[in-house]
C-alpha cells in the first residue's frame, strides 16, 4: 500500500481528499438525520453550558479560539504564500493559497446554508436542510435591498475548518519542496504540529458552546479537503537544485604550466 501511494506524488493527497470527503458526507447525513454522530451533542452542550469559563480562563479560551478566525488565518497564509512565490518566482504558492481560501469560503458557506442548523447557544437542536435554503440565501445576497437571510448556519464549524486548512497548508508553504525553506524533516514536524492548533480550536468551539461536537467533526473534514486541494495546486515541488540543494560541480583538472628551457 505504501509503495502504491508513493508511486505518484499526488496520489496520497488525492486519497486523503477522497477519505475526508467521505467523512464529511457521512457526518453531514448523520447531522441531518440526527444519527449516531450527534449522540454526544446534547449532553456535551448541557455540561459546558453550565460550566462556562470565567475571568482569565474565558479570556484565554476566546483568544486561543481566534486561531480559527479568518482575520488570523488569511494573513498567515497570504504572507507565507507570497513569500514562497517571491523566493522561487513561482506563482503556485499564491495560487494554492487563494484556491484553499476560496474553496473553503464557497463550500463552507453553501454547506452551512444548506444544512440550516441552529447553534447550541439557542439551547435547541433544529436542522432544516434543503436546497431551498440556498435559493433563499442567493436571492437575499444578490438582490439589492432584499432583507438579510434569516436561516441558521451553524454546521459545520467555520473556525475549525479554517484551522484545519491553515496550519497544514502553512507547513507546506514554509517547508515543502516549493516552500520558503524546503526541509523534509521540518515539514514532517510542522505537519505533525499542525494537529495541535486544529484540535485546540475544535475543542474550544465546544467548550465555549459555540458549536455542537458533530459540527467540529464536519469542520475538520472540510478543512482537510481544502488543505489537500491546496497541496495539489502546489505541485510535485521544485528540482533539488532549485530547492536549495547543492549541485555537484565537475571541474576539469588544472594542468601545471610547463617550465621553459
Amino acid at each position: 500500500m505504501r509503495a502504491w501511494l508513493g508511486a505518484v506524488w499526488w496520489r496520497p493527497h488525492a486519497v486523503g481528499i477522497a477519505v475526508a470527503a467521505i467523512v464529511l458526507f457521512v457526518v453531514t447525513v448523520q447531522v441531518i438525520t440526527y444519527g449516531l454522530v450527534t449522540v454526544f451533542d446534547a449532553p456535551v452542550h448541557a455540561y459546558f453550558d453550565a460550566h462556562q469559563p470565567r475571568g482569565v480562563a474565558q479570556w484565554a479560551a476566546v483568544t486561543a479560539a481566534r486561531l480559527g478566525q479568518r482575520g488570523v488565518t488569511i494573513p498567515l497564509l497570504a504572507v507565507a504564500g507570497g513569500w514562497a512565490s517571491l523566493r522561487w518566482r513561482d506563482p503556485r504558492p499564491v495560487v494554492a493559497t487563494v484556491t484553499g481560501l476560496a474553496a473553503l469560503a464557497s463550500l463552507g458557506t453553501l454547506l452551512k446554508v444548506y444544512v440550516g442548523r441552529t447553534p447550541p447557544v439557542l439551547d435547541v437542536d433544529t436542522v432544516n436542510a434543503g436546497v431551498g435554503n440556498i435559493t433563499a440565501w442567493l436571492a437575499s445576497t444578490l438582490t439589492v435591498g432584499a432583507p438579510p437571510f434569516e436561516g441558521f448556519v451553524s454546521y459545520p464549524s467555520g473556525h475549525t475548518a479554517n484551522a484545519a486548512l491553515t496550519f497544514p497548508l502553512l507547513a507546506w508553504l514554509l517547508f515543502g519542496a516549493s516552500g520558503v525553506r524546503p526541509d523534509a524533516v521540518a515539514l514532517r514536524r510542522a505537519l505533525l504540529g499542525s494537529i495541535l492548533p486544529v484540535m485546540l480550536v475544535g475543542t474550544l468551539m465546544v467548550v465555549l458552546d459555540y458549536h455542537w461536537v458533530s459540527e467540529v467533526l464536519g469542520g475538520m473534514a472540510l478543512g482537510a479537503i481544502v488543505a489537500l486541494t491546496g497541496r495539489l495546486v502546489l505541485g510535485p515541488g521544485r528540482a533539488p537544485a532549485a530547492a536549495g540543494e547543492r549541485r555537484l560541480v565537475v571541474r576539469s583538472p588544472v594542468r601545471a604550466p610547463r617550465e621553459s628551457g
